[in-house]
């Protein structure tokens, strides 16, 4: 996995860990087999079960400590309203990019027509990333097609009614700062016949017309829009990792954007987030602090919960990557990165690999 290396100035007196106290305290949640070593980004289904995606990409590192015999495939788990946790697919040698012979799926999201649709990340493996379509029936997973080729760095999928978005962590590196954006596509135009291929970004002038929004960041992490989720009111909400941010897109009846405007910042390397509800908030993961946070509707920021570095195994948060709300639970997704920056509080891959859950009050 490829290391971020910030910028020396951002690190000067800089702490990773929160002085003040966490609202509340994670806990374990599920303990996964070594085939869902790297779990990342999740879903609902229709019948409210969870979905989630495992790139494994800490095979080597497992298996260099003696943890893991062999690498695990890529793969997508589900877990049902009791808690029972299996494997729902796992990507066959068919699903692989041609030219890199892997997968790395990020990114799930549900659309209208009960498929999931998967962002499959290749820049580190030097192939074309791609939106990978699951066909499903009767809540199985019978097929796959390539519906969309030539992203750079797919990462967040969310749907909105009939069009779908998706982020693209890394547009450009352009005089020192990171282009990053976010595409929308409608579910008529995803074709297993005819596949989208994006026209690669070169300008703000020349682009692809699915391109809906830009955002220009700082340059520190090389990593721009991650996170994507909707509110209650069809906004969308795009975090922005390396400023540690969150911006919010308001759209008109017919999704075209109105508005992009900062909406929540005192973050370190915004991840994964999730509107809920019933509370009427956004959920998100700090993936360099080992944090969960609260915005409400105002862009008021509340920590959660929080911890320094441990294995996760008593729930701990450990990297995480994403959350998903149930009920008054928020799951949270230990990705359990490293990365070679010292305001990353997690400092190694190991096991247990786990699932945290924060019980709101």
């Amino acid at each position: 996995m490829k290391k971020i290396i910030m910028a020396a100035a951002l690190l000067i007196g800089f702490t990773t860990y929160h002085a003040y106290a966490a609202k509340l305290q994670s806990e374990l949640f599920l303990s996964l087999p070594e085939t869902f070593n790297s779990p990342a980004s999740s879903d609902f289904d229709k019948e409210g079960n969870i979905y989630f995606t495992s790139p494994n990409f800490h095979n080597d590192a497992l298996i260099k400590s003696g943890e893991m015999q062999k690498p695990a495939l890529p793969t997508i788990g589900k877990i049902d309203k009791l808690n029972k946790l299996t494997t729902w697919y796992t990507f066959k040698a068919e699903d692989m990019e041609k030219s890199s012979d892997k997968v790395a799926p990020m990114g799930i999201g549900f659309g209208p027509d009960g498929n999931a649709y998967v962002a499959d990340m290749q820049l580190w493996f030097n192939g074309e990333s791609r939106l990978i379509r699951i066909n499903v029936k009767d809540g199985k997973a019978v097929s796959t097609d390539v519906v969309i080729t030539g992203f750079t760095f797919p990462n967040g999928a969310v749907w909105k009614g009939n069009e779908l978005f998706v982020s693209d962590t890394v547009l450009k590196s352009e005089n020192g700062t990171t282009i990053s954006g976010v595409y929308k596509f409608n579910i008529q135009e995803l074709s297993a016949d005819k596949p989208i291929q994006i026209k690669p970004f070169v300008s703000y002038e020349d682009n692809d017309a699915h391109l809906f929004e830009t955002f220009e960041s700082t340059g520190l992490l090389n990593f721009g829009a991650n996170g994507l989720t909707i509110d209650g009111d069809g906004n969308l909400y795009t975090a922005i990792m390396e400023e540690g941010s969150v911006h919010k897109t308001t759209m008109d009846k017919n999704n075209k954007k109105i508005k992009t405007s900062i909406f929540a910042t005192g973050m370190i390397a915004t991840d994964g987030l999730k509107w809920d509800k019933r509370t009427n908030k956004i959920y998100i993961a700090d993936l360099f602090a080992n944090a969960i946070y609260s915005i409400d509707m105002n862009g008021k920021l509340e920590l959660l919960a929080q911890n320094g570095d441990t294995d996760g195994s008593n729930g701990e948060l450990d990297a995480p990557a994403e959350v998903i709300v149930r009920g008054d639970e928020i799951i949270v997704t230990n990705f359990d990165a490293v990365f070679d920056s010292a305001a990353m509080t997690n400092k190694t891959a190991e096991k247990p690999i786990t699932l945290s859950v924060i019980k709101l009050k």
